[in-house]
């Protein structure tokens, strides 16, 4: 199966190949170094490493990452710590068989500080290599690839190039591949200018662009992604030529060759045995689908209607047990907040509730807005609790809005299918393969419950996940970060 990305499909490069050639390499290199643990490791230059990184690690119990906290990489939701960096280095741990500290900062350079200094084992951080004499890093193969993206304000002159950056306000994030990029142009380009900022994460970055502090941004792909929900006003003008790797990385003393080794292990057991593909599924898969003028307009009433209507959207959803947010995302999904709406269907009010849903929950009036915000968000709940399977929370919440929209019993044909194809009935991004073929003729001798239009479950799906992702940080993005750095955290990363 193509792997998708915020860039699209990746198809297996010669150099793909030769990493995943190295990976395997590393994995019986691993094995053979844990089957013997008290053994020192000769490197290149003969040094003896009887006391390395690897086995402090394993005497201590608990593996140090260091990450960058934004949404492309770690972050603490309401249900604790999550993202690819961290679900990736909680499994590397438990490979190890030890607890995970994740170490939270906010920039590039204190990742790479925090292993030059040895406080952390592993940069698990968004990092593609770089090439530095002065402080060399081991760099594993690459778990996601990405781009970099010249980002600018919609309504502003949109480049085409590089050379059309020459003379404006440029700014990159310091010690990135942004600069180094930029740094390699500038031979060509030799009135290319920017600024690199020291303490300065993406979100900031992209919020002085929003403001504009400057005129252009230079970020990775999976990185603007997952913000642009929080700055809707943002666009991509183009993308660089190089495409880049995202690897993790070790400080490059011999030290470090052993746990390098199993950290290249570890990552080649989770590319072949689909791991990898699920975890970028599940974090970036539906990214490519963010609508730039859906999102610009949901900011903007947003701005104009939520105000208003939070008060009682947080107290119904606290009375429900969901997440108020969730609940604003909904309903701006189902009618853009208008009370009054109704579909074809005959769904009415601004959950959209259908008269039999509606009977369910105890709503009498559709299209009495706290009635229909209260049925939706307790119909929303049954469908969570009432779903079978070993679901990951997070899945949950998606399997829940799917049959929202489609109905339980076409959700239950979309995990039969995925059954029958050899898929996981229990895995969001495997049964959402399945929707469209609930709308094909072909497959309708494999479903119980019939017709379903399942690109648009798909898409409504997506939607809400958007929507869900502004609301959430938009108010104050450095909140993750602040949140990440709570104690609470670090005693949750190891459970």
């Amino acid at each position: 199966m193509p792997l998708t990305s915020p860039t699209g499909t990746l198809e297996a490069s010669p150099s793909m190949r030769i990493r995943m050639l190295r990976l395997a390499v590393s994995g019986v290199l691993l094995t053979l170094i844990l089957a013997c643990p008290h053994a020192s490791l000769r490197t290149d230059t003969g040094f003896s490493l009887p006391h390395d990184a690897l086995a402090r690690v394993l005497a201590s119990g608990k593996l140090r990452a260091v990450s960058r906290v934004n949404p492309a990489t770690f972050v603490v939701d309401r249900y604790g710590p999550a993202g690819i960096e961290y679900e990736l280095a909680r499994d590397f741990a438990a490979s190890l068989g030890v607890e995970l500290e994740m170490i939270p900062v906010a920039t590039i350079g204190e990742a790479y500080a925090a292993l030059d200094a040895g406080s952390a084992d592993i940069a698990a951080s968004g990092l593609t290599e770089r090439r530095l004499s002065e402080r060399p890093y081991l760099y594993s193969s690459s778990y996601l690839g990405v781009s970099q993206q010249v980002v600018f304000r919609s309504g502003t002159r949109r480049p085409g190039s590089l050379a059309d950056l020459v003379g404006t306000r440029v700014m990159v994030l310091a010690q990135s591949t942004s600069a180094d990029a930029l740094r390699r142009a500038q031979a060509s380009l030799p009135g290319l200018g920017w600024m690199e900022s020291t303490q300065t994460d993406t979100a900031d970055l992209l919020r002085r662009l929003t403001e504009g502090e400057i005129d252009y941004a230079v970020v990775k792909s999976h990185e603007f992604y997952m913000h642009a929900g929080l700055f809707p006003a943002l666009d991509v003008a183009f993308d660089l030529p190089e495409p880049e790797q995202l690897a993790w990385a070790v400080s490059g003393n011999p030290g470090n060759s052993r746990i390098y080794a199993a950290m290249q292990g570890f990552l080649s057991r989770s590319e072949q045995d689909g791991e990898l593909d699920l975890l970028r599924e599940r974090f970036f898969g539906y990214l490519p689908e963010i609508n730039r003028k859906a999102l610009n307009a949901f900011a903007a009433r947003a701005e104009r209607q939520l105000p208003k209507l939070e008060p009682v959207m947080r107290r119904i959803a606290a009375e429900e047990g969901i997440d108020w947010h969730l609940l604003a995302a909904m309903s701006y999904q189902e009618s853009h907040w208008n009370p009054v709406a109704v579909s074809r269907k005959g769904a009415a009010g601004m959950m959209m509730l259908t008269p039999e849903a509606a009977s369910e929950v105890g709503v009498h009036d559709r299209r009495n807005m706290e009635q229909s915000l209260r049925g939706g968000a307790r119909y929303f709940r049954r469908l969570m609790d009432d779903l079978e399977g070993a679901i990951a929370p997070v899945d949950r919440e998606l399997f829940a809005l799917a049959a929202y929209n489609m109905g339980p019993a076409h959700l239950a044909d979309a995990r039969r299918l995925a059954g029958l194809r050899g898929a996981n009935p229990d895995l969001w991004s495997d049964v959402e393969d399945q929707l469209p073929l609930l709308g094909k003729r072909e497959w309708r001798v494999h479903t119980e419950y019939g017709y379903a239009r399942g690109l648009e479950t798909a898409s409504f799906v997506s939607g809400v996940r958007q929507y869900h992702r502004f609301l959430e940080h938009h108010e104050d993005p450095a909140g993750l970060y602040a949140l990440s750095t709570q104690k609470e955290m670090r005693a949750a990363s190891g459970s």
